[in-house]
């Protein structure tokens, strides 16, 4: 995806001047899709540049669901 285009930007954009609450951070929608990447051993630019192929992405998705399923057992 190009640097110019609005989703791009936003997906990198971060907060500043931002103070979370005491207590217990929450995870925000970055961290889960970080922690999820990192089951799948996939980077953030594997990502990218993946998600750019739909077939293959959805298959790596799915693949990951599958392991994902299989580890709750």
């Amino acid at each position: 995806m190009e640097d110019s285009r609005i989703p791009h930007q936003a997906i990198q954009r971060e907060l500043r001047g931002y103070n979370r609450k005491p207590g217990r951070p929450r995870k925000n929608w970055m961290d889960i899709i970080r922690r999820d990447l990192k089951d799948m051993n996939t980077t953030w630019d594997e990502a990218e540049e993946l998600s750019t192929h739909r077939t293959e992405w959805c298959q790596r998705v799915a693949q990951s669901d599958i392991w994902m399923r299989d580890e709750l057992r």
